[in-house]
């Protein structure tokens, strides 16, 4: 009895904290991908990224994903836990510009791949990680990315994979490169999430 009302005390507080990622909204960031012409620096509108700044944000967008998408965790309700959630939280911040870190907490996107994992009993993988630079200019860098998410059980027998393919802006942030807008496929996670329910 008591472990029923521990699952459906954490299925509560998982619903509540996806409310974001319902159908009644949508299933995709809705931000824009590049800076608006406002915030480009007129002086700069011809320059681009060096090829250093480029390699850095391709090398980051790899880290990242993996960062954000690796769920190893066999304590799926502790990882669910708040206090489970701000320490992914803090595992993302370096990445983040402090105006996405609050958006990415606030919007509760980092609870999406700890409960698609939670409603699989999977661990989940990204692997085949492909990046490529979009487009850039001097204060932003525009990286495509692919990746294939791979859902294995305990013994680490692959049992689902799921494409992603998104799109993430870099921007300067305090002197470094940081990520502003990450914009990918959410719908394969939504999905689960909501038949789950």
């Amino acid at each position: 009895m008591r472990k029923l009302a521990y699952v459906m005390g954490t299925l509560f507080l998982s619903t509540a904290m996806l409310m974001g990622c319902t159908p009644s909204e949508p299933a995709e960031r809705t931000e824009p991908v590049t800076p608006p012409a406002t915030e480009q620096p007129s002086d700069t509108e011809d320059q681009k990224a060096t090829a250093e700044e480029q390699q850095q944000a391709l090398e980051m967008s790899l880290e990242y994903k993996t960062t954000e998408l690796t769920v190893d965790g066999k304590d799926y309700e502790d990882t669910l836990e708040m206090e489970g959630l701000l320490a992914k939280g803090d595992t993302m911040k370096p990445f983040l510009t402090s105006r996405n870190y609050e958006a990415y907490m606030a919007n509760r996107y980092i609870v999406l791949p700890l409960q698609v994992a939670h409603i699989e009993q999977a661990k989940l993988h990204p692997e085949n990680i492909q990046t490529k630079i979009k487009d850039n200019k001097s204060d932003w860098i525009l990286v495509e990315y692919t990746l294939d998410l791979k859902f294995t059980d305990e013994n680490g027998k692959e049992f689902k994979s799921i494409p992603l393919s998104g799109d993430i802006t870099f921007l300067q942030d305090q002197g470094e490169w940081r990520i502003q807008d990450d914009t990918y496929n959410m719908k394969p996670f939504t999905e689960i999430i909501n038949n789950s329910l």
